[in-house]
C-alpha cells in the first residue's frame, strides 16, 4: 500500500508544521510527499490512499484551486483523508455550500456522534483554523466540538475529513486511516 501525502501549503516553511509531522507518523509506511500543484491523474494512479494536509491560517490559496482538486480527486477510488484545509477542500468539491467563519485555536473537546474507523469516544483535538464546514447532504457528521463540525465521512465512499490536527495529539487517527 502506498500513500500520497499532499501538501496544500503555499510556503515551504508551513510544510514543517503541517506536513512533515504527518510524514513522520507515516514513516514506517511507504509514502511520497507531493505539493498539490505537482499532482495529476497519472501520478495519482500510483497511490492507494491520499492524505491532504492542512496549511497555515493565513493561507487560502487552496480555495482558488477547487476546480483543480475536483478534477484530480472526483474519480479517485481509494480512501482519502483531508485534514483542516483538506477537509474544507473535500467538503466543497463534494457538495458543501460554503465555509463558515469560525476561528478556533487550541485544544477543544470533541464529541463523537457516530462510531467510525478513525477514532472512538470523546477526546481533545488541536484546532488551528479560521473556517469550518457546513453540514452537507453528501457527508455524515462523525464528531463536533461546541463551535464546529470536527469530522465527516462521505456517505458512500471512504472519504474522511477532520478539522482538528491529528499530528499534535491524535496520531492514532492517521494510523487508523492507514488500516482502511
Amino acid at each position: 500500500m502506498k500513500t500520497l501525502l499532499m501538501s496544500t501549503c503555499t510556503h515551504a516553511l508551513s510544510d514543517m508544521e503541517f506536513v512533515f509531522p504527518i510524514s513522520e507518523i507515516l514513516s514506517k509506511n511507504e509514502h511520497d510527499l507531493v505539493h498539490f500543484e505537482d499532482c495529476d491523474k497519472r501520478l495519482m494512479s500510483k497511490y492507494d490512499k491520499i492524505i491532504i494536509c492542512g496549511t497555515s491560517m493565513q493561507d487560502f490559496s487552496y480555495i482558488d484551486n477547487l476546480p483543480f482538486f475536483e478534477e484530480l480527486l472526483s474519480n479517485f477510488e481509494g480512501p482519502i483523508l483531508g485534514i483542516c484545509s483538506g477537509m474544507q477542500i473535500l467538503s466543497l468539491i463534494f457538495g458543501a455550500s460554503g465555509l463558515v467563519d469560525n476561528t478556533e485555536v487550541g485544544f477543544v473537546e470533541i464529541k463523537t456522534l457516530i462510531p467510525n474507523k478513525l477514532f472512538k469516544g470523546n477526546f481533545q483535538g488541536y484546532n488551528l483554523h479560521n473556517c469550518s464546514v457546513n453540514e452537507c447532504d453528501t457527508f455524515k457528521v462523525l464528531a463536533k466540538s461546541e463551535n464546529s463540525i470536527q469530522a465527516v465521512k462521505h456517505k458512500f465512499k471512504e472519504i474522511y475529513g477532520i478539522s482538528f490536527h491529528p499530528e499534535v495529539r491524535n496520531q492514532e487517527v492517521v494510523r487508523n486511516f492507514l488500516k482502511i
